[in-house]
Order: C-alpha cells, then sequence, then structure tokens
C-alpha cells in the first residue's frame, strides 16, 4: 500500500509546480519582468494551491474516525501522500520560482547560440501544437461557457439529463464487490468430514484428491497447488499461472475440476472461499438465501439441510463458507429414563456437573472488619478430565440410593455456534451461492422456485431483503466521505470568506461519480473496496481545479472586473493549468489501472479507473459547471444580503423614529 501511495503521489506531485509555473510564464509574457512575474506568480497562486493541497491532505483525516478495511486502506495510503503533498506544496512556492527565474533568464541570454535557436525552435513547434490541439479546445470552450452563462437553467436540465443517464444505464450495471472475479489468481476447494471417521480413512481420501488436482495441475498448466486436512476438514488451493494463454476466470477452471472428484460418502467438497457472514450477492454469479429466526441453532441446522438440495440444483457450483466451522465441545446428555426410573432429578445432576467444573460460593468471611470471598472447589486432581467427573456421584430424591454421573449421562461431542449474527433484532443466518457463469441465469430460477418451495420449520423464514457485502465497511466509508466533504466545504470557507460561494465548487463530487460509474460500466467491470477508497480520494483531489479557478475570478473581480466579464477571463486564463494537472494525475493512474492482478489475486484496476474516469468527468465538466453554479449561488449570496440589509434598515429606521418622537414629547 506504502507503494501504491507513491504511484498516486507521481501524478499528483506536480499540480502545484505546474499551477506556479505557468501563472508565472503568464505574467512573463503578459510584459511583466521575470524577477517580477516569479515573485508576483507564486504570491497570486499561494493561497489556492495551499488550500487544495489541503483538500486531498484532509480527506484522510476521517480514517482515524473510522473502523474496518477502510482505516486499513486510509491509514497506510495518508502518511506517504500527505507527507509527499506537503513536500511538493514547499517546493512549488519555493524552489519552482526560483528555477524558473534561472531557466527562463539562461534561455534568453542563450538565443544568440546554436542551442538557444534550436532550442527556440523546439519551442515554437511545441506552441504549434499546443495551438492546434489545446488551444482550439479553448477557444471553443470560452464560446460553449459564454453560451451556457446566459442559459443557466438549461445547463442544469442538461446535468439532470446526464445523471438520470448514468444513473438508469451504468449504476444498473455495475455491481459493488469484495474483488474483481476477473482478477482471481486461484481458487479453493473447501472439505467437510463426517463425524465417525477415522484419520487413516482421512488421510486416503485426501491422497485421491491430491491425485486429481496433480492431473490438473498438468491438464490446466497451473502454477501449483496445497493440499491441507485435519480430522474434521481440510481444502486444496490451486493458483493459476501469469500469462497463460487460457483466459477463463478462476471459478471457470473450479467448475471442470470439482467434478473430477471421487465421490465418498462422509466427505463433502465443494468450491468456496471465506467470507464474511453478510457479504455482497449481487452480480450475475452470486446468489444469496438468508434466514431469520430466534433461535442460532436450528438455523444452523435449516442450512445444514439446505445445502445438500441446493447443491444439486444445476449451475450450482458451491456455497461460500460464511464462517469457520463451529467448535465441537463435549457435552453430557442426561438418559432420561434412565434418571426417572432410578428416581433421579435431572437438576441434581446439573448441580453435581455444575460444582465440579465451577466450585460453589459461600458467604464472606469477615476477618478484622475485611470481607474475605470465599468458593469451595474440588481439588484439582480430582476434576482433570472426563473421567474424574464421571466419578462423582449423584443421589436419588429420597437420597436413599447414589449413582454415578457415568451411568446417568452419556459424553457426545456437539457442535456449538461460534457466534450469532443479529439483524433487525433477529437472529440471521445466510448462505451464500456460487453460481456457474454460463449456467447462472438457470440456476437463478431453480433457486428462486426452490426458496418459494421449501417448508421451513416454525419461526424461521426467509428474509427478501438483500444484504450488501461488508455493510459495515461500506457505512464506515460513506461516514468517513460524509466528513471529507464537511471538511473541505469549511476550508473552501474560509479561503472565500463565505458559506455559499464554497457549495458551487462542492458539486464537483457528484460529477466525478459519473465518470466513475461510465468507465467501470465500458471495462465491464465492478467497483471493488479498492475502487471506494479510490472514490474517497477523490473528493479531495477533484475540488482543486474549482478552487484555482473560482480563486482567480474572485482577484479578477478585486480588481473591478464586472462578475461575468471575470469569469470568463479565469476560465480562458486557467484552462491551461487546469488541463495539465488532470492530465498528470490521469497518466499517473494509467500505470495502475492496466497493471496485472499479483500473486495474491490482489488488484488496483478499480481504483485506478475510479481516478481517471472522476478525473475527466470532474475536469471537463467544472470547466461549465462551477463557472454557471458559482454566478447562481453569487446571486443568491447578493439577495440574502440585500434581504438582511433591509431587515436590519427597516429596524434601524424604526428605532430612530421612535427616539424622535420621544425626544418631541418631552
Amino acid at each position: 500500500l506504502t507503494m501504491l501511495a507513491l504511484v498516486i503521489c507521481v501524478g499528483l506531485l506536480v499540480d502545484n509546480s505546474v499551477v506556479v509555473a505557468e501563472n508565472i510564464h503568464r505574467l512573463h509574457k503578459e510584459g511583466v519582468p521575470l524577477r517580477e512575474a516569479c515573485v508576483k506568480g507564486a504570491a497570486e497562486i499561494a493561497l489556492a494551491i495551499t488550500m487544495a493541497t489541503l483538500t486531498t491532505i484532509i480527506v484522510f483525516l476521517p480514517s482515524s474516525l473510522v473502523e474496518g478495511q477502510g482505516q486499513f486502506f486510509l491509514i497506510r495510503l495518508a502518511t506517504p501522500v500527505c507527507v509527499a503533498l506537503a513536500a511538493s506544496l514547499i517546493v512549488a512556492l519555493v524552489f519552482i520560482p526560483l528555477s524558473v527565474y534561472l531557466t527562463m533568464g539562461h534561455a534568453l541570454v542563450g538565443e544568440r547560440t546554436r542551442w538557444g535557436r534550436s532550442q527556440t525552435r523546439l519551442n515554437q513547434i511545441l506552441t504549434t501544437l499546443y495551438e492546434q490541439v489545446f488551444g482550439r479546445i479553448n477557444r471553443v470552450y470560452g464560446h460553449v461557457l459564454s453560451f451556457f452563462m446566459q442559459r443557466r437553467i438549461d445547463l442544469i436540465f442538461l446535468l439532470l439529463f446526464v445523471f438520470g443517464l448514468t444513473y438508469l444505464i451504468a449504476f444498473k450495471n455495475i455491481d459493488f464487490t469484495e474483488a474483481q472475479e476477473e482478477d482471481r489468481t486461484g481458487f479453493r476447494f473447501d472439505v467437510e468430514i463426517d463425524r465417525g471417521i477415522g484419520f487413516n480413512e482421512v488421510k486416503e481420501q485426501f491422497l485421491e484428491f491430491e491425485k486429481v488436482v496433480a492431473q490438473a495441475k498438468s491438464d490446466y498448466d497451473l502454477k501449483g497447488y496445497l493440499v491441507v486436512f485435519q480430522r474434521r476438514e481440510g481444502y486444496l488451493e490451486c493458483w493459476l499461472k501469469e500469462g497463460r494463454k487460457d483466459t477463463r476466470e478462476a471459478k471457470d477452471y473450479a467448475a471442470e475440476i470439482v467434478k473430477k472428484f471421487p465421490k465418498k460418502v462422509g466427505f463433502n467438497i465443494q468450491y468456496g472461499r471465506d467470507e464474511s457472514q453478510f457479504e455482497d450477492v449481487k452480480g450475475d454469479e452470486r446468489y444469496g438465501f438468508y434466514l431469520e429466526g430466534e433461535d442460532a441453532e436450528i438455523l444452523d441446522e435449516v442450512a445444514k439441510q439446505l445445502e445438500p438440495v441446493i447443491l444439486n440444483v444445476p449451475g450450482v457450483l458451491g456455497i461460500q463458507k460464511g464462517n469457520d466451522d463451529a467448535p465441537s465441545e463435549i457435552a453430557l446428555v442426561v438418559d432420561r429414563d434412565r434418571a426417572t426410573a432410578s428416581n433421579v432429578n435431572p437438576d441434581y445432576i446439573a448441580g453435581v456437573v455444575g460444582v465440579a467444573l465451577r466450585g460453589q460460593s459461600l458467604p464472606r468471611y469477615h476477618d478484622n472488619g475485611r470481607e474475605v470471598p470465599v468458593r469451595v472447589r474440588y481439588r484439582e486432581e480430582d476434576r482433570l478430565g472426563l473421567a474424574d467427573l464421571n466419578s462423582f456421584m449423584i443421589p436419588t430424591m429420597d437420597q436413599t440410593n447414589f449413582l454415578s454421573v457415568a451411568s446417568l449421562t452419556k459424553a457426545e461431542a456437539l457442535a456449538s455456534p461460534n457466534g450469532i449474527f443479529r439483524r433487525d433484532k433477529k437472529v440471521s443466518r445466510s448462505i451464500s451461492v456460487e453460481l456457474v457463469p454460463k449456467q447462472a441465469e438457470m440456476a437463478r430460477l431453480y433457486l428462486d422456485a426452490l426458496k418459494s418451495s421449501v417448508d421451513l420449520p416454525e419461526g424461521v423464514r426467509f428474509d427478501s431483503e438483500v444484504v450488501f457485502w461488508a455493510s459495515d465497511d461500506v457505512k464506515n466509508m460513506q461516514f468517513a466521505a460524509g466528513l471529507s466533504v464537511l471538511f473541505i466545504y469549511l476550508l473552501m470557507a474560509f479561503l472565500f470568506e463565505s458559506l455559499i460561494l464554497p457549495l458551487s465548487i462542492i458539486l464537483t463530487i457528484p460529477l466525478a461519480v459519473i465518470g466513475v460509474a461510465w468507465i467501470h460500466y465500458f471495462a465491464g467491470m465492478n467497483v471493488d473496496f479498492l475502487g471506494i477508497v479510490g472514490m474517497i480520494l477523490l473528493i479531495g483531489v477533484v475540488v482543486n481545479n474549482g478552487i484555482v479557478l473560482i480563486d482567480y475570478v474572485n482577484r479578477l473581480r478585486e480588481q473591478g472586473n464586472e462578475r461575468g466579464a471575470a469569469i470568463l477571463r479565469a476560465a480562458d486564463l486557467r484552462f491551461r493549468p487546469i488541463i495539465m494537472t488532470a492530465l498528470t494525475t490521469i497518466i499517473g493512474m494509467i500505470p495502475l489501472a492496466v497493471s496485472p492482478p499479483n500473486d495474491m489475486g490482489f488488484s488496483y484496476k478499480s481504483f485506478g479507473l475510479t481516478l481517471i474516469g472522476g478525473m475527466t468527468t470532474a475536469t471537463v465538466l467544472t470547466l461549465l459547471v462551477v463557472p454557471v453554479f458559482y454566478s447562481f449561488f453569487d446571486d443568491a449570496r447578493i439577495r440574502v444580503s440585500r434581504t438582511v440589509g433591509n431587515v436590519l434598515g427597516d429596524r434601524s429606521k424604526t428605532a430612530d423614529f421612535q427616539a424622535q418622537k420621544m425626544i418631541s414629547e418631552s
């Protein structure tokens, strides 16, 4: 993650320097002496780039207030990114003006030399290329902005249309998932073993399983495999080679291999991977059953009865493990018929066993004003094992005879719940099903029919509400995003000395979501957890262009320019630095967007695509939306000021009138 942070910084570090250098260059072209241009150019833009840097840094502050995976990722990204951005700000304000002064001054002196003339020709070529591409775009942008400044309502309707189209097409076809299925570099088969099967038999069966996996390694050119087993459970894990010719997903390999395992009573083998209790089952290749009831043990029993039925459905690949296997515990099951025939109260048995295991508390002993707690227990050597416990004697109800615990109970190893999951004040149990990709649609129809036809015990029902994967983590990230937006708003309110004008820049945040949705839609990918982390980072990055633009608008208005003219001139002069900083960030994310997953199946594609898509739409739409909405909110500010002024003015006139009346009466 530290390396990921450094990759992010590659695109962000030069942004401040680009803005400062471009501002110095612009002033010098306007006729300002080079030395004065360096000083004035850095001073002009200092507050804006400082606020822009702080908005990026501040998005990491809420990471200390959330828990879960979000905190894990954000905290590890925070330190490298924040330190690098702070250093880039210092470099931009201190060293870049000096560097521009030295390089531009040297260029002017060296124009008479061959190298100087070559450099001049190269600069002319680059200038021509810029004018042919970005210069034309800038001029078109100026005309479009001027058009929408006169038709502001039309722009609002256009934005609503874009948001509606994005929701109906892009958002409807992408999901939030923990990881990209196509980037998984391995798959795993879990094996459940029935009780009563000896370890030697388990070992022999797993040797047969290993033969299948070894043959699959040769047939499918796998990178390797691992076989692990214990007395009651085991798993087989396989890894795919990088750069393989067969581009099928890991799930496709697993669907073929699982059919080749030998079937044997007592061994249940299926494709799966460890997942959380409530995970996202949205998507074409997932299906979820959600059971609700009052008793966790009953829900577990119902789930165990449903699993073999579900596995027999065509198109079902396996059932994901919702949590670790339930631990076993030793239970003394009372033989009630024998206890009744022997005239023994079962409560006596529970009492003796309880005292044997935990002891018995007695009233406190008082010694010279001190209270000493007293507990009576059997000696440790008398309660070491089950044999010692079975030797304890239980009296009959008439106190005429005694029987041993062993004669009245039977020791059994029972599975106990390792956790109780509650939602909406009810105990919940999930069954997450993996589907074969090519048969997913048919399998869903079968599973829907199965759900409606199953006769559940009284008090147990299927919950129709969809439970999203890692719902707590997603809620924590939403909370962090909300705090980030609030902190950024407060920073901008400080910069612009207004609580209304920053709202025009905050609107760039939902504009970025449009790009995130469409780029994932066209890439055919879902948004994974790193993509959500990228959205948090995007909140602090996309507002930077708006800050640089509106700060210059305010400067021009302070110099006496009319609002409309100031907006158009600021948009024209800030177009180049905005495009340059956006391109540096976008280009810096391209390696992440095209990089293959690592050996652990960890992919950065969604993260890179999130920043690329978000920055693209935010930059393009910011150049139009921010100036137009700035004028909207400026009008609102003026109206509020006038209303408040009129109210205060009326009160002042009323007070003066009453004062004059009192004076005349006196």
